[in-house]
């Protein structure tokens, strides 16, 4: 740079070398052709994407729906299954009766009909639905809770339904 340059002389060849470029860029401009091309290639991909997006957004709309009923079926099958207590004996299905007995023992009874036991009325005391797993209030333990025994012919007591 020359020492003998003044300010207004810079500014005056900063600006002829900006008017000289842009000159320059205006004759390098693409043709009107290209730019319809671009726009109408990116429009396509738009297009395209959205599309997708479409059918992702489809795939996901019947993910919920899905889940729920899974998450029912679920909670049915679990609600059917006779829950088993810490002995291994389990709620009779479709009956207030409490099996008392194995598995094997209760399929053999149910085998073999219900002529070979009796229903036996009975009280309880109180505490003693504390052992079945049953809850019940202990200021009221000494009482006597009514109920109906399930006795083979054997003399076992198979059963155990509480009455209310």
């Amino acid at each position: 740079m020359k020492t003998t340059d003044t300010p207004s002389s810079r500014t005056a060849r900063l600006a002829d070398w900006l008017w000289a470029a842009g000159q320059d860029l205006r004759r390098q401009s693409p043709p009107p052709g290209r730019d319809d091309a671009a726009i109408a290639a990116m429009q396509a991909r738009f297009a395209q994407r959205q599309a997708t997006e479409r059918r992702m957004r489809w795939r996901w709309s019947l993910v919920g729906p899905g889940l729920c009923a899974s998450v029912l079926v679920a909670c049915v099958w679990l609600v059917n299954l006779a829950p088993p207590d810490r002995d291994g004996t389990t709620l009779s299905r479709g009956s207030d009766f409490i099996v008392l007995v194995s598995a094997d023992r209760w399929a053999a009874y149910e085998k073999a009909g219900a002529g070979t036991a009796w229903l036996v009325p009975t009280e309880v005391p109180r505490e003693r639905l504390a052992l079945l797993g049953l809850p019940y209030d202990p200021a009221t333990a000494a009482e006597p809770v009514h109920a109906e025994l399930l006795v083979h012919a054997s003399g076992d007591v198979l059963a155990m339904r509480v009455m209310p």
